[in-house]
């Protein structure tokens, strides 16, 4: 599995500072655990029906314990609330993060297909429709 290791804080600003301080929709949240930062996940408006995810659990140990699908469940649940007419919600793990994958799964989305992500990473589509 590729995730065995901490996903230092630099890491996530540099792959998602842009798009957060840009003046598109992306709403960034971090995944607390006993009131400390365990983690990260965020949405963005990719059109009026179609909202894209991405999210991180940032440290070894906090991993394999449920967080991360608690929280993915909670943040498809704010977004169908905040966005009712969303159709489809998508996220798009690197095809050998077995972890991220299967926590996905737990949370509701289903693989699609294998895509080349943004970094030219092969990536697996994964969706919820509504």
């Amino acid at each position: 599995e590729k995730d065995e290791t901490d996903v230092p804080l630099e890491r996530i600003i540099e792959k998602y500072g842009s798009r957060v301080k840009s003046l598109t929709d992306v709403f960034p949240y971090f995944i607390l655990r006993d009131g400390e930062s365990i983690g990260f996940i965020q949405y963005y408006i990719q059109d009026a029906e179609t909202i894209g995810l991405d999210m991180w659990i940032g440290t070894v140990q906090e991993r394999n314990h449920g967080y991360g699908s608690e929280a993915l469940r909670k943040m498809v649940e704010l977004i169908h609330e905040k966005h009712p007419q969303v159709k489809e919600l998508f996220i798009d793990p690197e095809v050998e993060n077995i972890r991220a994958i299967k926590c996905y799964q737990k949370a509701g989305f289903q693989p699609i297909e294998e895509i080349v992500g943004e970094e030219g990473d092969k990536c697996l589509l994964m969706k919820i429709l509504f």
